[in-house]
């Protein structure tokens, strides 16, 4: 399984992939719409993959983000 991490950084949002992948993010919403992308394009060439979004509330109801499938 790969993990795409949305995490709150000193100066925004990033998406970790572990320790080899940083992207940077303005928002949390960007940050998000991206990781989920992502995961998107992985899973769509037969692997597992997800979007983590640190700090979010498991009994909110995921949002559909616009370009995530």
């Amino acid at each position: 399984m790969i993990t795409f991490d949305v995490v709150k950084e000193e100066r925004g949002w990033a998406i970790r992939m572990g320790k080899r992948m940083t992207t940077p993010f303005w928002s949390r919403e960007l940050a998000i719409r991206e990781a989920n992308c992502l995961a998107d394009a992985i899973c769509c060439h037969g692997a597992c993959a997800e979007a983590v979004v640190e700090g979010a509330d498991p009994n909110e109801p995921l949002k559909k983000i616009k370009g995530s499938n």
